[in-house]
């Protein structure tokens, strides 16, 4: 964002007050949720006039409950040639200035916290107009996001009645942060040699596409290789760290495919296995916390009319 769409949106949030920060019940938010990004109201007309600047302004709000890093939410504008409007393929890319964090939860209330405001700035059509021209915009959006799976599982005699503390072989109860990929089942099964394999089926709730989430700054040219796929970021027991990018243990074992270190989601749909191995002789009671870690594509489109005025060429050098 340059400095003067920066210093634009100040003068906004200032004169707006709190109008943009407002607490709302909890169930109010769907588990699909990630980042909302919508053209701020009154912001774009339904028509302009040759030779005046067209300035779009933009509002992304943090709805789920991963922080978003500065820098890391890339707003891209495209569906028209920007050298007839005078800019730059740069110049309508953008991306965020702050973190936007996650929601702030509390006695059953949520406050949206993360929240950042971008502007498209001066778009003029630079050519004579003799019909009326509709420009059609395309506003594309890719950023990282996790989502945080947590649920209590079973470890010792996978026969429930000899083991009096819980039941092994059975599909869990969980919880699942608020963000685009939602969790659907575990279920654990003992395998043997003191192994206990997990398998966690997720679903694509959200509007948007799953992409690699190393793709994210360049999404707008994305193959097939480079969409629907997510990746296990961190897997604790008990708080105890099994995996990390920069720990490996003898205790998890991921069940990916051949060479891979993601999973591709079909149809919306996926699932991740890995097995745990504990050698205690006890039965108990653990908690066991997943992350999933993805990049996230969403688009949306708008349009207005260009027309024409006698006298008026183009745009004012």
């Amino acid at each position: 964002m340059n400095k003067k769409s920066f210093f634009v949106f100040l003068l906004i949030i200032f004169l707006s007050g709190c109008s943009h920060v407002a607490q709302e019940n909890l169930t109010s938010y769907s588990s699909s949720n990630g980042l909302s990004i919508n053209v701020v109201e009154n912001s774009l007309s339904s028509e302009y006039y040759e030779g005046e600047n067209v300035n779009i302004d933009l509002q992304v709000e943090n709805l789920g409950n991963y922080e978003v890093l500065s820098d890391s939410l890339f707003i891209t504008l495209s569906g028209f040639n920007p050298t007839s409007f005078g800019k730059s393929i740069t110049e309508l890319s953008l991306s965020n200035l702050n973190n936007l964090s996650p929601i702030f939860q509390s006695n059953n209330e949520t406050l949206v916290t993360g929240i950042e405001y971008f502007t498209f700035d001066n778009l003029c059509y630079q050519n004579d107009i003799e019909n009326p021209y509709d420009l059609k915009m395309k506003f594309i959006s890719c950023y990282p996001y996790e989502t945080t799976i947590t649920s209590k599982v079973c470890f010792g005699d996978p026969k429930s009645s000899m083991n009096e503390i819980c039941t092994v072989n059975e599909e869990k109860e969980f919880s699942n942060s608020i963000g685009p990929i939602q969790v659907t089942s575990i279920v654990e099964n003992y395998i043997g040699n003191n192994d206990y394999r997990f398998v966690i089926d997720f679903v694509n709730s959200g509007t948007g596409e799953v992409i690699d989430k190393n793709k994210i700054n360049d999404c707008s040219n994305l193959d097939s290789r480079s969409t629907s796929l997510l990746s296990i970021s961190s897997v604790k027991l008990d708080g105890q760290t099994l995996l990390a990018e920069s720990l490996s243990s003898n205790i998890l074992n991921l069940e990916l495919p051949k060479d891979k270190d993601s999973v591709r989601i079909l149809n919306e749909e996926g699932s991740i296995s890995f097995k745990i191995r504990q050698d205690q002789n006890i039965d108990y009671i653990g908690e066991l916390q997943v992350t999933l870690s993805h990049g996230y594509k969403t688009s949306f489109d708008k349009n207005t009319i260009i027309y024409d005025i006698e006298g008026v060429s183009g745009c004012a050098e």
